[in-house]
């Protein structure tokens, strides 16, 4: 199974957990030491002002070649990102390839979408009202106390969460104390200055139809994952994860292709990803074929790119690109020439 882009990650994860949560009490954690509870927060530092960012993949085979833009999520609050190369790219483009775009839903009409919502409530939670401190091993929640304590805070009903979602909602905390910020207005620049130059858009999307969703559901709310291991390397790798993120992000607006390579963070999203799709009711729903599709149909659709348009642009998630498993190397594979900006 490919290893896809962590926001496919989060797709899946709340494609399990859509809707709001009942209002429950959680126990209350016992308490923490007061070296824990007093930790300082990671120092986050970051580049500011005007940036280059990454320079542009070129993908060629014969006279017909393919720009592609990687990006990064979470990149530094405070830098302007310097558009003009791939301004330039897009000024001589046909074509500009948007990010693949996932969508899992229920394959039933509006009334069945209704009658689903109430066996959403919850869905997030442990089965039969257990609770983190009852489910992971005894060293790893004093561990997770002491992080949640710096990144969430005095926060109960995460107790009642499946180790998974716990894990998501302490990284989701954590990047929103580190200087960061999601990198969705770096698309929204490119697909402006596409519609600026009269270039042609092509979606490349995923829709996953669930059937029988309301037993999918039950069958999860019932069933456990595992997700342990994932929970733990969060637990353990979240304060070096953030200095990684930290670092990736510097290494993406100052153009360090080399920088932007993260094997430890790669390891824990396979490990994440595995807990959610290997489970009984994910391979039933046909989960575990998402990533596979998803990377199918981009290079489809850069197959038919290549074969019409003498230029071509494309954004896609710096994860989906690099690596064995990347879209990169499946580009190379089927014969076309790859050249990084960096000219490794």
């Amino acid at each position: 199974m490919n290893l896809p882009r962590p926001a496919l990650f989060l797709t899946l994860c709340l494609a399990l957990a859509s809707s709001p949560l009942a209002a429950q009490t959680a126990p209350p954690p016992p308490p923490l030491p007061a070296s824990a509870a007093s930790a300082p927060l990671l120092e986050a530092v970051t580049v500011s002002g005007v940036q280059p960012g990454p320079g542009l993949w070129k993908v060629t085979r014969g006279d017909h070649t393919l720009l592609i833009l990687g990006t990064l999520s979470p990149i530094p609050r405070d830098v302007t990102w310097k558009t003009d190369q791939i301004d330039d790219a897009l000024a001589h483009a046909g074509e500009l390839i948007l990010p693949p775009k996932v969508e899992i839903k229920p394959n039933v009409g509006f009334f069945g979408r209704l009658a689903l919502l109430p066996s959403l409530i919850g869905v997030r939670n442990l089965p039969d009202g257990a609770t983190l401190q009852e489910t992971v091993p005894a060293d790893v929640y004093q561990r997770w106390l002491a992080v949640k304590a710096r990144y969430i805070g005095d926060e109960r009903k995460v107790e009642r969460y499946r180790p998974i979602f716990a894990a998501v909602e302490l990284y989701k905390q954590a990047v929103k104390k580190t200087g960061l910020r999601k990198s969705g207005d770096i698309t929204r620049a490119v697909i402006d200055l596409a519609t600026r130059h009269g270039v042609k858009q092509v979606p490349v999307p995923y829709t996953l139809l669930v059937d029988d969703p309301r037993s999918v559901v039950k069958e999860f709310k019932r069933s456990t994952l595992d997700d342990v291991s994932c929970f733990t390397q969060s637990v353990d790798n979240i304060d070096a994860q953030l200095a990684d993120m930290t670092r990736r992000a510097n290494a993406w607006a100052t153009g360090d292709i080399d920088g932007l390579r993260d094997d430890r963070r790669a390891k824990q999203l396979r490990t994440c990803l595995d807990a959610i799709t290997e489970g009984g009711a994910a391979q039933r729903a046909g989960i575990a074929d998402v990533p596979r599709e998803v990377r199918t149909r981009w290079l489809a659709t850069v197959d038919e790119a290549m074969a019409s348009t003498p230029q071509s642009v494309a954004i896609v998630p710096i994860d989906d690109l690099l690596g064995d498993d990347g879209y990169l190397a499946a580009l190379k594979a089927k014969g076309y020439t790859v050249e990084s900006p960096d000219g490794d």
